[in-house]
């Protein structure tokens, strides 16, 4: 079986399912934010949070497809890059540590850029009650 397949054969459901479990867990904990930057509307805060995570899928699946191509040893022929095929495990162990580490930094500044858009949601203002003091003595 050719090396390159076996690569696809990883990476593909390893992003797939790092995607999933990273948007599950997002949608999981970022209601109880939404529901309170929503002030307790609680169907406004669910349709965010859906809306939230149908999009990181989108960023996910999106940067995962790009970056599936396996691109070894590049060279230019007759003014085209060619690549080679993975030949040895080593390679395809190497290959596969480089696309899925950095789809991990991916997936990790689409948490951080999630987190973001939770702080700056408007914070519900609480209600203080000011005391007036008047000495009438």
């Amino acid at each position: 079986m050719n090396y390159n397949v076996i690569a696809y054969l990883v990476y593909i459901p390893v992003t797939l399912g790092l995607s999933i479990w990273i948007a599950k867990t997002l949608h999981r904990n970022t209601k109880a934010f939404l529901i309170e930057a929503f002030k307790g509307r609680d169907l406004t805060a669910n349709a965010t949070n859906n809306l939230l995570q149908t999009g990181f899928y989108l960023l996910a699946f999106g940067c995962s497809f790009m970056k599936m191509r396996i691109r070894e040893n590049p060279r230019w022929e007759n003014n085209r890059m060619i690549y080679d095929y993975l030949h040895t495990t080593q390679q395809t162990i190497e290959e596969l540590a480089i696309k899925l580490g950095s789809f991990t930094l991916i997936l990790g500044l689409l948490l951080f850029l999630n987190f973001f858009i939770m702080l700056m949601l408007p914070k519900p203002k609480t209600q203080i009650q000011q005391i007036n003091i008047n000495d009438e003595n």
